[in-house]
């Protein structure tokens, strides 16, 4: 009676194992598969958990490198034929029927898909022998406005259309998943102060748009040049790679920050080639209510303030000088430690008076070898010391 009882048992749970193992590869039941050999026309995998062995066709990486033994796939089962198990990890070629597309639907699974030709506000897309239709609004930003017929894309479909017969899909499903998974993944990798290999999408006056693994990041003007008001389309390129450092990383608001200065030659490290007393030319780089910014050259720049303008105490400044113009001007301190240049215009015009009245001595001793000019400069001066 005992080993009646106990067989019943042991049918019953069998039963029961079996029937979870049926209802847990459902078509469309989405498994954690392990990689367990790669042949030329099938991918072999065993199900983690219900140890179920099935193959996946090896058409499915035709655009990319194939799995290898040991590596873990999320994978998708479609149906079971003669004992044999398929999966899909993304339904491409033989596997796109109407049936499979149904399944895909409603489990969300990728779809390999060509794009044909350009209609009505999307693109035509060959899936297999069927067709399918992506709307602009579909695809995810990167693509836009780009050339993109005959690339192939992962999509979702999103609608099954029995009047056109055609899939209606979304690739930017698909790109927000994986950059929704990539973001989880950086979050634990990634640190401010942390340097990170990064390329250039765009170059703005305010800075460098860079794509960080996958995310957009700004690199600000003042973070990708030592140089003042740099014109960065002459320093860098689209597409040019950079090292940075990350300065803020905001994941919520999708905003982040880099400097490329740490990999740029700071002319204050080498040695500034100003000195002290130099009377120079340079350009008037802008007018603040302090003073003026004169460019000295491609690296350095330096303040000429207000008091050493030689303009009168209560006329505007920007009513004598204006961006752009050339100016002369005498360096009153060069400070390496806070990267600083003192200028001044109206020391610069004294010393060239000096020099010009010095040179009119030179001409003899004998007064009446100066010339009137230079009498008249002599007496100029003089009247400056009184004062």
């Amino acid at each position: 009676m005992k080993g009646n009882l106990s067989q019943t048992n042991e049918f019953d749970r069998l039963l029961e194992e079996s029937f979870k193992k049926r209802k847990s590869i459902e078509p469309g039941s989405r498994h954690e598969g392990k990689v367990v050999s790669v042949k030329s026309d099938y991918v072999f995998i065993r199900t983690v958990g219900s140890n179920v062995v099935g193959n996946i066709s090896t058409d499915e990486w035709i655009d990319e490198n194939p799995p290898k033994p040991g590596d873990i796939l999320t994978v998708y089962f479609l149906k079971e034929e003669s004992g044999d198990y398929y999966f899909t990890s993304c339904l491409s070629g033989e596997n796109i029927s109407e049936d499979h597309l149904a399944i895909a639907m409603s489990s969300e699974i990728p779809v390999w898909g060509q794009i044909a030709m350009e209609s009505n506000g999307g693109y035509e897309v060959k899936l297999g022998s069927l067709h399918g239709f992506v709307p602009f609004s579909q695809l995810d930003a990167e693509h836009k406005g780009k050339e993109i017929y005959g690339q192939k894309f992962k999509f979702i479909v999103t609608e099954l259309n029995g009047k056109t017969n055609k899939a209606i899909l979304s690739q930017k499903k698909i790109s927000d998943r994986e950059k929704e998974a990539k973001k989880r993944i950086l979050q634990g990798e990634l640190k401010e102060g942390m340097f990170v290999t990064c390329r250039i999408k765009s170059i703005h006056k305010f800075g460098l748009i860079v794509d960080m693994d996958g995310f957009d990041a700004l690199v600000p003007a003042s973070e990708a040049s030592f140089k003042k008001n740099s014109d960065l389309e002459k320093e860098f390129q689209v597409g040019e790679s950079l090292r940075a450092k990350i300065i803020t990383l905001n994941w919520e608001e999708g905003k982040f920050s880099l400097s490329a200065k740490d990999f740029l030659q700071d002319p204050w490290a080498q040695k500034v080639p100003f000195r002290e007393s130099d009377i120079l030319t340079g350009e008037i780089e802008s007018i603040k209510p302090f003073g003026m910014f004169v460019r000295l050259n491609d690296s350095f720049s330096g303040l000429v303030p207000n008091k050493e303008t030689g303009v009168p105490q209560r006329t505007p400044v920007n009513t004598v000088f204006a961006p752009g113009q050339k100016v002369e001007v005498f360096v009153l301190e060069v400070n390496p430690e806070k990267k600083q240049i003192a200028l001044s215009i109206s020391k610069a015009a004294e010393a060239k008076e000096r020099l010009e009245y010095q040179q009119y001595l030179k001409v003899e001793e004998d007064p009446k070898g100066v010339s009137s000019f230079g009498l008249l400069l002599k007496q100029s001066l003089e009247n400056k010391k009184k004062k």
